[in-house]
């Protein structure tokens, strides 16, 4: 098997690492334009004395020809948001399977033709939604589908996180989480949760959106968003409500349904689930033991399995696009 990265900062080395557990004999190749090639660990610390294409013996190439000239099995695209886009489409255009990261494009520009490539039976575009994998998300989900708190009236989503600790190597306006040019936004990089509300409740009805940039950090892009969301359950409109930052801390990832017999709770930071009844029972499941690498590990598994038997990836891109176009849809309501 022959894996074409593009893109090794953190989450790309990280997959690159777990490619080389799955698959310890696969050949690896990477498209480089800068020098830096130290080594970032799954704590997201460098280690400046590790040479990476040294070290996992990656063949260097020097652009998107040469890479498709080396005939890939598969790639994955882990570069800047803006070059999400060219890079996976140019990809499967030329019969390449793709693992692509999160978030797919930094704006609307070639989404529909990607959507149409992802199609494809051949040329699946996985994007990298991890959540999806964890076990206390699906569990959430599936109390959400089976009405576990009965008649559902409405949704608090809640994420804040501190984007300029996130990486220790890089300042934080320097890197694509803090750079509009690169795709950057708290929107689109905190986007896991704009997921799970459109694999929950599908197309909004309407979205109306208040923020900005609003830290006194020195960044161009925005950093906190709140939202209004009109989606419809059973004929009736159901309103979701968001605030998300990424110059907010504590950290804080949280999911709520208010049904008319109670509520359910998706507490990210704890991988707890809590489901309140309006009679004062609590119950609570823990997934905390749940290691973090391991959606990561399952995710990839997944897409490996995929191309191997032909099936299509659960996250291929014609079925989780709706969680992309809403954080678009949100991301423009702001201007």
């Amino acid at each position: 098997m022959k894996a074409l990265f593009l893109g090794l900062g953190g989450v790309g080395q990280r997959h690159l690492r777990n490619l080389l557990q799955l698959r310890p004999d696969v050949r690896l190749a990477a498209v480089r334009h800068g020098d830096r090639a130290f080594e970032i660990g799954y704590d997201l610390q460098p280690d400046y004395s590790v040479d990476i294409m040294e070290k996992y013996g990656i063949q260097r190439l020097a652009d998107l020809d040469e890479a498709l000239a080396w005939k890939p099995d598969l790639a994955v695209v882990a570069s800047p948001t803006s070059a999400h886009m060219e890079q996976a489409t140019a990809l499967a255009r030329g019969g390449v399977p793709v693992f692509l990261e999160k978030p797919v494009s930094a704006d609307h520009e070639g989404l529909d033709d990607l959507v149409r490539l992802a199609s494809r039976p051949a040329t699946p575009v996985m994007v990298g939604y991890m959540f999806r994998f964890h076990p206390g998300v699906r569990r959430f989900l599936e109390l959400v589908r089976e009405r576990a708190a009965g008649r559902p009236h409405t949704m608090h989503v809640q994420l804040n996180s501190y984007m300029p600790a996130w990486h220790s190597y890089e300042k934080y306006n320097e890197f694509y989480a803090g750079r509009k040019d690169l795709g950057g936004g708290a929107v689109l990089s905190e986007i896991h949760e704009l997921d799970l509300i459109s694999a929950m409740l599908g197309e909004p009805h309407s979205v109306h959106a208040s923020g900005g940039t609003l830290s006194s950090l020195e960044l161009d892009v925005e950093d906190t968003a709140c939202a209004l969301l009109e989606f419809g359950v059973d004929g009736r409109p159901f309103p979701v409500t968001l605030q998300m930052s990424f110059v907010q801390r504590p950290p804080t990832r949280r999911i709520t349904l208010y049904a008319e017999n109670g509520t359910i709770e998706w507490q990210g930071m704890t991988s707890c689930i809590t489901l309140r009844g309006t009679d004062g029972t609590e119950t609570v499941e823990d997934f905390s033991s749940f290691e973090r690498n391991q959606m990561f590990l399952d995710e990839l598994e997944h897409f490996l399995h995929c191309l191997e038997r032909g099936e299509t990836p659960l996250t291929n891109l014609p079925d989780v696009a709706g969680g992309h176009r809403l954080a678009l849809q949100i991301r423009d309501a702001l201007a």
